[in-house]
């Protein structure tokens, strides 16, 4: 990538402004677009602000090699259905937009393993698609606004990212929520230990990125979590043997959660806030199950597991898991 010019869409979210960091060492010239300012300026990287619902200014893609586009509202719950489609959509049609009018060869979109939906089973690229959430139709379906700029011209590449948990610094979801549960003793599992959440750590995320990116392939759909699947325990026991954080915890019956759901969600109703929602719960009941089928035909070879990424993690931010 030394010496490519690069647009990142969505530079200032949590993998984005881990990828811009990444390229700028890497000797690429990022350009980093998103609807609001980044948190760190960083030397050497051009920031623009723009809303991607609006058709990205030509001028912006002039010279570029690679469109990343990792722009999103994706956090569930927290949106309107509707958000979801306005800006995914959108936002989709406007970085093809933008590629077909730059002629900018090379795209990689951030999908989501929503578009399976929830499993039991175990879930590959080969499987087929069944969102049950808005956030993952409106992924799918910018899937194929992506593949119809793909197909337009055959000079064209399209790698097809479907990550599952992402964690790390900057993260501020799912496993920043629960390392401060664990850290504050107030985590108990719903109704269940056993459900499979797939996913990785963010840095592992953008070192496939650029496996894919080195590969010949015109067209690359690939899924993105560990091999080795874990468990909501096996987490809880990874950050205990990492943080230290108290391994035993009780069990809860899901009908008393998400009762006490549904009064925090009144709690909110009058101005207090809190994270505790319905969907939130049952998310932690229901398995998102997937392979990286792609990355292990192809002879990826993960650098990380649940505990070491941790680890780094702890390192990097002190302890704090934020």
């Amino acid at each position: 990538m030394t010496g490519e010019r690069v647009l990142v869409l969505g530079a200032s979210g949590f993998i984005g402004a881990r990828l811009v960091r990444r390229l700028l060492a890497g000797g690429s010239a990022p350009l980093a677009l998103d609807i609001r300012p980044p948190t760190i300026r960083l030397p050497g990287v051009d920031y623009l602000e723009h809303d991607i619902r609006q058709p990205i200014p030509q001028a912006w893609g002039k010279g570029v090699d690679v469109l990343y586009n990792l722009a999103a509202v994706h956090r569930t719950p927290g949106h309107p259905d509707g958000a979801y489609y306005e800006t995914n959509i959108a936002g989709a049609v406007n970085a093809a937009a933008l590629a077909a009018a730059c002629d900018i060869r090379t795209l990689l979109f951030s999908s989501s393993i929503s578009v399976y939906g929830p499993s039991e089973a175990l879930l590959t690229e080969a499987s087929p698609p069944n969102p049950v959430s808005a956030y993952g139709r409106s992924k799918y379906l910018a899937e194929q606004i992506h593949r119809q700029w793909l197909e337009a011209s055959p000079g064209r590449r399209l790698i097809i990212v479907r990550p599952g948990v992402i964690f790390g610094p900057g993260e501020g979801g799912n496993y920043t929520q629960l390392a401060r549960a664990l850290r504050g003793g107030y985590f108990a599992y719903p109704g269940r230990r056993d459900t499979i959440k797939s996913g990785g750590y963010v840095d592992e995320l953008l070192d496939t990125m650029a496996f894919a990116l080195a590969r010949p392939e015109r067209s690359i759909l690939y899924n993105f979590a560990y091999s080795h699947l874990s468990t909501t325990e096996d987490i809880v026991r990874a950050f205990a043997a990492v943080a230290g954080y108290g391994e035993r915890r009780p069990t809860l019956p899901l009908p008393i959660l998400l009762l006490a759901a549904k009064l925090f969600r009144l709690g909110d109703a009058l101005g207090l806030k809190s994270w505790i929602h319905p969907d939130r719960v049952m998310k932690l009941v229901q398995s998102t199950r997937v392979a990286p089928a792609w990355l292990e035909f192809a002879g990826y070879r993960f650098h990380t597991r649940l505990e070491t990424a941790l680890e780094l993690w702890r390192d990097e931010t002190d302890g704090r898991f934020d």
